[in-house]
């Protein structure tokens, strides 16, 4: 039961971030948070791609990983299991190239951004391809997660607020991108 509510796709993603976080932390002198992002430099591009699963502490993994056993459940009710892999690979591309851009930290680390990306498509998905599917989970999302979007207007030492914004910017183009084509209007004509 639990298989069909949340995707294995959220399942891997958070067991492959605990992982990496339980050796980071039992193994000494090992740490992989180097592998972050680097903005503007080359050797921070692979943490477009890695920084998701780096993590600086116990609270950092546990508040990101709430919302990543929840949020690829909502994609899911939402636009169904096809399109889940793609809105999370595209969602954590779409926030690290952001943040490797436009931040202005030493080294940015955790998966913030792209739960910022999935609460942007979810909410997003509510307004390019609405549907009784799509407004309800919007909701619920917004409920439970709408609180976060705040940080955007909040700028503390320490976290990313690039992060969250282009995670929030990739959210919503890949519903714009995923939309369903609106029906065009037939003109009734006047045949005489």
């Amino acid at each position: 039961m639990l298989k069909r509510i949340i995707p294995n796709e959220g399942m891997i993603l958070l067991a492959v971030m605990w992982g990496v976080f339980i050796i980071d932390s039992v193994l000494p002198g090992i740490t992989f948070n180097h592998f972050g992002i680097v903005p503007r430099k080359l050797e921070g591009l692979a943490g477009i791609l890695l920084s998701p699963f780096l993590h600086s502490g116990l609270y950092h993994i546990a508040s990101n990983s709430i919302p990543l056993l929840f949020l690829p459940a909502f994609v899911r009710l939402s636009v169904g299991s096809r399109d889940i892999v793609f809105v999370l690979i595209v969602g954590i591309v779409g926030s690290g190239f952001g943040t490797w851009l436009f931040s202005s930290g030493d080294l940015v680390i955790g998966a913030s951004g792209l739960v910022f990306s999935l609460i942007g498509f979810l909410l997003a998905n509510t307004y390019f391809s609405p549907s009784l599917r799509s407004w309800p989970v919007a909701l619920l999302s917004f409920f439970l997660y709408g609180g976060t979007l705040l940080s955007l207007f909040v700028f503390l030492p320490f976290v990313s607020w690039a992060a969250h914004f282009w995670g929030l910017v990739s959210g919503i183009a890949i519903a714009l991108f995923l939309r369903n084509p609106r029906p065009k209007k037939v003109a009734l004509r006047n045949y005489r």
